[in-house]
């Protein structure tokens, strides 16, 4: 999913440098016919495009946060299982060893 979020953040950019690009051409004969009005629009929606730019890279970075989190909680717990899973073998190999010892020497309980 952040791979997703990530997705959209160059899309996001190409068009705030597109309409930035826009602005700046603006001749003095265009802000005369309401140039002046798109260019405020122009610059009002770049700044919100570089507030959710800012929004996605947050989520992205949250997301990826938690991933890391959880990827360690996996490996704790992998890491818990395979030691329970040693500790358990070792008992199965004493007890065995024991009841073959124990049957050696006759002594079977």
């Amino acid at each position: 999913m952040a791979s997703n979020c990530h997705q959209l953040l160059a899309p996001a950019q190409d068009c705030s440098d597109k309409m930035s690009a826009a602005t700046l051409g603006i001749s003095d004969y265009w802000v005369d016919m309401g140039g002046e009005e798109f260019k405020q629009h122009c610059t009002e929606w770049i700044k919100k495009m570089n507030q959710f730019k800012a929004a996605i890279a947050q989520i992205e970075s949250e997301m990826m946060s938690y991933a890391t989190e959880l990827q360690r909680t996996e490996e704790a717990e992998a890491a818990r299982v395979k030691e329970a899973q040693r500790q358990a073998s070792e008992r199965a190999a004493a007890e065995a060893a024991a009841a073959a010892a124990a049957k050696k020497t006759g002594k079977i309980k």
